[in-house]
């Protein structure tokens, strides 16, 4: 991802520790042969007051605890296992971990684990504790675009809401449903189109696999540097070839799992790349930049391509392109400093 999210923006997580406390005393009463706490007294007495007229979450406490109650006691462990460790999501992305999905657990208490999460989710908005969380986030970034993919940005507060992610999918993860630590603001074409309900700690085949952590990751860079000029579609565009700053597993489930080189080329570099080339000549042309010679030309488009770099992640990938440009003119690509001259200038010549 191209950045991480302020881990203080996980702080207001009350409700999702409320609900681990609570769960853990049915577990605990449980394991010693005891009732569990009636409702309210159950509730940690800090927000009983917030939560004791929610006879939603009552209700469905009392089906899990039911449920439980009816497991042995090898399997009840293993339930509060996965609660545990459900939630170790810095753990869990960095394959330092593992944990076991509902699917993995027996049956009987699937459906009560699913429809209490579930439930409890939604009291986010409710109580205010989604948007708060989503106003730390957006103001704290320079840019509010999604972190996953760079190109779609995020409403103000107020608007109609931004997805907010399971980041590990709540089919797969369900106790981890109402922690904030596993709840990411993301672009919808992220969200409904590419990751959807894809298993971020696994591969296809089920194999382990390490993750970004959205709260706690360095950038990942951008480097076109490698593409070629006139190499690509019909001569005109270049030869795409779409590089990370670090070969590690992260970004490499980064990109599977949203498709990043494919959206890049595809719905960006390939549909913008002239206008881009436009927006060049038209910045030689208000600025005066003068270009009688190779040297003229190439530094250009190196002063073009670090004014790109100061508007920060707004115009990365046109960055990214012109930092290309600038290494084939420096290395001496005639064809293509007679063209960036001819553009400069505002000669109307094709790149073929």
């Amino acid at each position: 991802m191209l950045y991480s999210y302020p881990i203080d923006a996980t702080a207001d997580n009350w409700l999702h520790d409320c609900l681990y406390e609570m769960l853990r005393s049915i577990h605990n009463s449980l394991q010693n042969g005891q009732e569990p706490p009636e409702w309210p007294n159950i509730i940690p007495e800090a927000v009983r007051t917030k939560l004791h007229g929610r006879t939603g979450v009552r209700d469905r406490l009392r089906t899990y605890g039911q449920r439980l109650a009816m497991l042995p006691p090898h399997e009840r462990n293993r339930v509060f296992r996965a609660l545990e460790y459900q939630n170790r999501i810095q753990d869990l992305v960095s394959c330092t971990c593992n944990c076991e999905s509902i699917l993995d657990l027996p049956e009987s208490i699937r459906d009560p684990v699913k429809d209490l999460f579930g439930f409890v989710f939604a009291l986010l908005t409710d109580f205010g504790v989604r948007d708060t969380h989503y106003q730390k986030i957006y103001y704290s970034v320079q840019y509010p675009v999604c972190p996953f993919c760079g190109c779609e940005y995020f409403d103000a507060p107020g608007a109609p809401r931004e997805d907010l992610d399971h980041y590990l999918a709540k089919n797969h993860y369900p106790f981890a449903a109402v922690n904030l630590r596993n709840l990411v603001p993301m672009g919808a074409k992220c969200n409904s189109r590419y990751k959807f309900t894809q298993d971020i700690l696994k591969k296809v085949d089920g194999t382990r696999r390490r993750s970004f952590d959205p709260y706690n990751s360095v950038g990942v860079k951008i480097s076109l540097d490698n593409s070629e000029p006139f190499a690509g579609v019909n001569g005109q565009l270049p030869a795409w070839q779409i590089e990370f700053d670090r070969d590690i597993e992260e970004v490499t489930t980064w990109d599977d799992v949203f498709q990043i080189r494919t959206r890049y080329e595809r719905d960006i570099l390939d549909r913008s790349f002239k206008s881009w080339l436009s927006d060049f000549s038209s910045w030689c042309r208000s600025f005066g930049v003068k270009l009688a010679s190779h040297d003229e030309i190439k530094d250009a488009v190196g002063r073009y391509a670090e004014y790109l770099d100061t508007m920060g992640i707004r115009d990365f990938l046109k960055a990214a392109v012109f930092r290309m440009l600038y290494r084939h003119c420096a290395e001496g690509h005639e064809r293509l400093v007679s063209f960036m001259k001819d553009l400069a200038i505002g000669t109307d010549r094709q790149a073929a």
